[in-house]
């Protein structure tokens, strides 16, 4: 039977009490003290709001958006953020565990465009159409959202679920090799049956570019009676096989179906995202 955790390593889960900071990433502490004597302040669950939607001269059509803010969010601070696609189905499960978690962390959930059979995101997360997907993302949405909200560009992360999370294996192969813009990815159960010797072939290309591939990726594979995880085991193998420098790369499986999955297990992927 596949492991559950492929990658030999010890993981040191930050307890619900601590903060991100103290796992590593750059939001400060849910407590705050400036003498012994001082109370400690509790966490307190962000905030999440419905965003204009944003249109994309690359793709065409417009998205609906959604932000989670940490509390109390201060200008002079800036704070990791995640892209989550997906955002109609996968928001508020994200925030969730964002707030269980006490994480200070910005949220953008990016909704899709609502055709027949959402047969446009099915399009947009598979290559070639993934590249202006990708440059929707980075050269429009981002632009916008981090000239708003006080993001810390160094720690950009990016969350997919089944074709997005296809897609989210894509970006971490077309960004730029020098200066990328996502150091962190996330694919749940990703769609990689979709095109596997495109992707293989991109995994090449990518590695004849540039041997290192600075990313914390988390791939997480659903082994129920329905799911892909034959598949991204197999895009993991390929990752592996690669031997990229600098690529963080953990392999979670279990043994839910392919919707559940994300729910099922969030906190233990945002934990393994942001330990130290």
């Amino acid at each position: 039977m596949y492991t559950q955790v492929k990658l030999i390593f010890r993981i040191f889960f930050c307890s619900l009490t601590m903060s991100l900071s103290a796992c590593g990433g750059s939001g400060s502490s849910d407590t705050s003290t400036t003498s012994s004597n001082q109370t400690v302040q509790p966490f307190v669950p962000g905030e999440r709001m419905q965003l204009d939607a944003i249109s994309s001269a690359y793709t065409g059509v417009s998205y609906p958006l959604k932000i989670y803010l940490p509390h109390n969010l201060t200008a002079n601070k800036s704070y990791p953020v995640i892209y989550a696609l997906d955002a109609e189905w996968r928001f508020d499960t994200i925030a969730d565990s964002l707030d269980d978690n006490k994480m200070e962390v910005i949220l953008v959930g990016v909704e899709n465009y609502a055709d027949d059979n959402y047969k446009h995101r099915e399009d947009y997360s598979q290559w070639p159409l993934a590249k202006d997907y990708f440059d929707f993302i980075t050269k429009e949405l981002a632009p916008d959202i981090e000239a708003r909200y006080p993001v810390n560009q160094t720690d950009r992360t990016i969350i997919g679920h089944s074709y997005t999370g296809l897609f989210v294996g894509l970006v971490l192969l077309m960004d730029d090799p020098q200066q990328p813009f996502f150091h962190r990815h996330v694919s749940f159960d990703g769609s990689f049956w979709a095109h596997p010797e495109t992707t293989s072939q991109l995994i090449d290309d990518r590695r004849a570019q540039r041997q290192d591939l600075n990313s914390r990726t988390i791939l997480v594979g659903a082994n129920g009676s329905i799911g892909n995880v034959l598949y991204v085991r197999e895009f993991d193998a390929l990752l592996e096989r690669a031997n990229f420098a600098q690529l963080d790369l953990t392999y979670l499986e279990y043994k839910q179906d392919h919707i559940p999955v994300v729910a099922h297990s969030v906190d233990e992927v945002l934990r393994v995202l942001y330990r130290d």
